[in-house]
């Protein structure tokens, strides 16, 4: 019976010390990741502060990088967001009535089911960008550049028809009648 209790707490030592070695590897691993990059463990949408479910409205955002950061739902009616870098921003609902994107790099942003009426996109990039319907309430489309920009399928040709989808992009050169693939 002896040697059998002496077998038993072998096991136990063995089990605690396979225990012990798991959780010295996963201190060392997270270490060197933390190390490496630290603030990994603390990134946020985008990489830092974000604004969705802000008020926002009649602020000045322009001429500054927002590169990837999240806007969803946010109340920006007259908010100047001109000349900005706006890659990759989530505007998910939000409400842009008046907003100014003029001449901002919008690329890739996602700005289905916003309300856009008069806002404008003159002169943007806004090259692989998701619109909603309320592209058609926009102030200008002008010189806008739309290259693989995803649009709703009724709202295209709406969009087309548009006296002021014209022009060239003053940065990338791309006509915006053909970037949007207007016939």
């Amino acid at each position: 019976a002896e040697d059998s209790r002496v077998v038993e707490v072998e096991q136990v030592v063995e089990a605690e010390q396979g225990s012990m070695l798991k959780t010295a590897l996963a201190t060392s691993l997270l270490a060197a990741v933390l190390a490496i990059a630290p603030n990994a463990g603390i990134a946020v949408s985008g990489g830092g502060l974000d604004f969705a479910g802000l008020d926002i409205s009649g602020q000045d955002f322009a001429d500054k990088n927002y590169k990837g950061k999240d806007f969803t739902q946010v109340i920006a009616k007259g908010t100047n967001f001109a000349k900005s870098n706006l890659q990759g921003c989530r505007f998910y609902k939000a409400y842009l009535v008046n907003a100014d994107f003029s001449d901002a790099d919008i690329r890739g942003a996602a700005m289905e089911d916003t309300s856009m009426d008069g806002a404008s996109l003159k002169n943007a990039i806004a090259v692989g960008s998701y619109f909603g319907d309320s592209i058609l309430e926009t102030k200008t489309v002008e010189n806008a550049d739309f290259t693989d920009a995803q649009f709703p399928v009724k709202a295209l040709p709406q969009l087309c028809e548009r006296e002021d989808m014209k022009g060239t992009n003053p940065v990338t050169g791309a006509d915006t009648r053909e970037s949007a693939m207007c016939l």
